[in-house]
């Protein structure tokens, strides 16, 4: 399950804080981008970086056994990768690093991902990470409507208008930002082919 759709079934976890903590108060738009497109019996999915590793992640469940390549980043510290792996080694790889950032491949399905993560204030766009995938893969991204479509676009605006912070963090600016909880809006827009839907969640996260 993404982030974001953890957040529009009220399960925001310790992780999910942790990735609102880099927001000010503000208007964030084009954020968590993806793209899908459906071909004869396999879909495109392209993501931004905010949801690279949770492509991964689903392209894990796809492997037996694959060579992975790329770079791994944890606490800002970059280290090369470049061996055979299972499902569950990919997944503790997960587990145990910010990001990877690698490129991989089964018989059927490819992955790949840009292998620097973008400067703080960068624009995002949907390049940063692209995988072929099974068709029912959708649901993954598309967790909130049904209906068929060729081509789907998913875009979000956090908005922050408050930021609160623990009183026993008041005088310490850095636990204050990590600790404090961002509350205001979660603006998700979906466009599959050319109809439209926007939805928005309170949060408090």
């Amino acid at each position: 399950m993404n982030f974001i759709e953890k957040i529009f079934k009220n399960q925001v976890d310790e992780d999910i804080h942790k990735q609102f903590t880099r927001f000010s108060k503000g208007t964030f738009e084009d954020r968590a981008l993806t793209r899908i497109k459906k071909t004869k019996n396999k879909i495109t999915v392209k993501v931004s970086y905010d949801l690279s590793k949770f492509l991964v992640e689903v392209f894990s469940d796809l492997i037996t056994e694959s060579e992975i390549s790329g770079k791994l980043v944890k606490k800002g510290k970059k280290s090369e990768i470049n061996e055979k792996v299972n499902s569950e080694q990919l997944k503790t790889l997960l587990e145990e690093n910010d990001y990877c950032l690698i490129d991989t491949s089964t018989e059927k399905y490819k992955l790949k991902c840009k292998k620097a993560v973008p400067k703080p204030g960068k624009a995002l766009d949907t390049k940063f990470c692209s995988a072929t995938l099974p068709m029912d893969k959708s649901k993954e991204f598309l967790f909130d409507t049904d209906e068929d479509f060729k081509d789907a676009e998913i875009t979000h605006t956090f908005i922050i208008e408050e930021i609160v912070v623990p009183k026993e963090y008041e005088n310490n600016p850095e636990e204050a930002r990590l600790n404090a909880k961002r509350k205001g809006k979660l603006i998700r827009k979906i466009i599959l082919d050319d109809k439209e839907t926007v939805k928005e969640k309170e949060i408090e996260i």
